[in-house]
């Protein structure tokens, strides 16, 4: 959340001023980091109910904010414009929430964090065997990371760096509290081949890929990227859902799915890759559903948005 503050918004117009844009990135920084001072000092429940309160006054008055709401219509086509505003609301909070919550990841990993496995998944048993970790901006979905590097397995997740470069090396400190490596989301595909012959990697991919292929998502086609299934079939890897669920103020339970695998094991490279997708869709929609407010939505999911009911 913290991006779209002050400087994400003017980056474009200042890529030919990089004095101004410097001077902009340092007060974007001088701001968020007060804040981020001001949570740090408090305990982490109060500084998650202050996030909370804090993304629900700033989100609204954000560009951002369009998306959320063009994201719930298409989502739940049924709900009328005060629940939608409703929804609107509590993904801000939840926003606000996770912001608060980066300077106390390492105490809500180590001591306010459930950990859920589902069925047999190989890599509790064998912590050296190459995953892909799949999850969803959902909850706190930072701390999917955390989940994992507690169980001993060696991770790296992608994330996507800050245009604010003094903002970004403040929030990777921030994340090395989860002890996980991080790849920088545009030059990840070599380092992720990389990483598959020595340990796991984790990727949050509910966003829309404009060059991805159309997969159902809410009952409409959403260009979802094939990067995971083709990665775990390539390299012989499980591809394993995860689930955050906020259970209270700063306390989170994270559930580990059984391994996603192709419907139909004869078939190309591509369809079971799309098989696959398919079914990694279906378990975020199925989470959503069950508490949506929690899912955060800042970026259009589908390209298309549904047509008005008639009559």
């Amino acid at each position: 959340m913290a991006q779209f503050i002050i400087g994400n918004r003017f980056r474009k117009k200042l890529q030919g001023w990089p004095s101004v844009q410097r001077l902009i990135w340092l007060l974007e920084t001088v701001v968020i980091g007060i804040v981020l001072i001001i949570v740090r000092v408090m305990p982490v429940s109060m500084a998650s109910r202050f996030g909370g309160r804090v993304g629900m006054w700033i989100g609204p008055r954000l560009k951002k904010n369009k998306a959320f709401k063009l994201n719930f219509k298409t989502a739940f086509p049924d709900l009328s414009p005060p629940a939608i505003n409703q929804l609107v609301s509590q993904a801000w909070c939840s926003a606000g929430q996770v912001f608060a919550e980066y300077l106390h990841l390492r105490e809500i990993s180590d001591h306010r964090l459930e950990i859920e496995i589902i069925g047999d998944i190989e890599v509790f048993n064998n912590p050296l065997k190459p995953t892909v970790f799949v999850t969803a901006h959902y909850a706190n979905w930072e701390l999917a990371a955390g989940a994992i590097a507690r169980k001993g397995i060696d991770i790296a997740v992608l994330y996507s760096p800050f245009a604010n470069p003094y903002l970004d090396s403040i929030m990777r400190r921030a994340r090395a509290a989860l002890g996980v490596r991080l790849l920088a989301r545009d030059e990840s595909t070599r380092p992720m081949i990389q990483q598959l012959k020595k340990g796991s990697i984790g990727l949050v991919i509910d966003q829309r890929v404009d060059s991805g292929t159309p997969i159902p998502f809410f009952g409409m086609d959403k260009n979802t990227t094939l990067v995971p299934a083709r990665l775990a079939l390539s390299k012989a890897c499980d591809l394993v859902p995860i689930r955050i669920e906020r259970t209270a103020l700063a306390r989170y339970r994270v559930s580990f799915y059984p391994p996603i695998k192709p419907v139909d094991p004869e078939a190309s490279v591509q369809d079971q890759s799309v098989q696959m997708m398919a079914q990694v869709n279906n378990y975020f929609e199925q989470w959503i559903r069950a508490n949506p407010g929690d899912w955060f939505c800042s970026k259009r999911r589908w390209t298309k948005v549904r047509k008005p009911k008639a009559g």
